[in-house]
């Protein structure tokens, strides 16, 4: 059994995910699940929960999803967890 620590941040008070720096490790939370993807872009630039969110393929195939108001920063890529 591996054991590792995650880290979710409030967009509120964290702000968005450094994407350049974190490419496979950043989830999202909604509807009370946790789903590996990536934020795609701002419908109002004053109002981050407007972030639109993609899924990766593996989660929900392409899905696009919003109200996201946190994320989870992942020790290393998802894919490396196992």
């Amino acid at each position: 059994m591996s054991k590792y620590e995650i880290i979710v941040h409030e967009i509120k008070t964290d702000g968005l995910p450094d994407m350049d720096n974190l490419t496979g490790r950043v989830a999202f939370i909604w509807d009370g699940a946790i789903c590996s993807g990536w934020p795609l872009y701002l419908d109002d630039p004053s109002d981050p929960e407007s972030l639109l969110w993609e899924a990766s393929e593996d989660e929900m195939g392409r899905v696009k999803f919003h109200g996201v108001t946190h994320w989870v920063e992942f020790p290393k890529p998802v894919w490396k967890l196992s």
